[in-house]
């Protein structure tokens, strides 16, 4: 009988992460099934009473359930306590532990991508579950951050520094960090800002469906959050199967293959 997993979100039918896991449960000589949950947050608890009994082995967490998923789980790790968001939970020891793994993921599309942030200003647009982790990762490395949302009061305050999309000013921008859901497919004409923002400057989007979106056309140098997305996964999947899992180049391009073309 296959082990159980799947991701727990809503309005999630474009995800990928079923192709994603099911390829490395193939490649690891693994049988599992991965079902995405599309789902109200007053069904969560049932999902969870399912992982309890052992139905299921473990959950990824997207949008808009990575803070909620908080005060459903038993224990925080210590990058889920600090990023204050879950996006990968397991039963250990009879308890449910929440863990983050879009910390690697943003790390390692930083470091993919040979960026370089250490006293560079960064503009980090949006302030959800994905804006959080890589808040911490810009903070680690040196990065000085300034959280742009459209809302400003009572946000976490995690973040030090916010604005409103009004107060941007372009000239003093170097990179920006597009950590919203806006341009993703099937709206891939919208954007979070306009061309004049953004034409200067390089844009790391964390959207990876399309591969490039508008915000990245419009801007100086785009950078796209496949790397993100597929790290985060053999993250969660190394908490998972308990082991350690090779990122190799050949690994990510097979898994792009699948991403795109499947």
């Amino acid at each position: 009988m296959s082990d159980r997993y799947g991701l727990i979100g809503k309005n999630i039918s474009h995800s990928k992460s079923p192709q994603i896991h099911s390829f490395m449960a193939k490649k690891l000589g693994l049988d599992i099934k991965y079902d995405l949950f599309d789902i109200e947050e007053s069904d969560i608890s049932h999902l969870l009473k399912h992982l309890r009994s052992g139905v299921f082995k473990g959950f990824n967490v997207t949008v808009p359930y990575k803070q909620v998923m908080m005060k459903h789980v038993d224990i925080l790790t210590p990058k889920a306590s600090r990023i204050r968001a879950v996006n990968t939970i397991y039963m250990k020891n009879g308890k449910i532990i929440g863990d983050n793994t879009d910390y690697d993921g943003f790390l390692g599309l930083l470091n993919r991508n040979r960026v370089n942030v250490k006293d560079k200003q960064v503009y980090l647009l949006g302030a959800g579950g994905a804006a959080k982790a890589a808040y911490i990762v810009l903070s680690d490395l040196g990065a000085k951050v300034t959280v742009v949302s459209r809302q400003t009061n009572d946000l976490d305050p995690l973040f030090q520094h916010i604005i409103s999309y009004q107060k941007i000013d372009p000239f003093k921008v170097e990179i920006y960090v597009q950590a919203t859901p806006i341009g993703t497919y099937p709206k891939v004409d919208d954007s979070v800002l306009s061309k004049v923002y953004v034409e200067n400057q390089t844009v790391i989007d964390l959207v990876y469906n399309p591969p490039v979106t508008k915000i990245m056309k419009d801007a100086k140098l785009g950078i796209g959050g496949i790397y993100m997305l597929i790290i985060q996964a053999i993250k969660s999947e190394e908490i998972w199967f308990d082991r350690k899992i090779d990122i190799t180049d050949k690994l990510v391009e097979e898994l792009k293959e699948i991403i795109y073309h499947e």
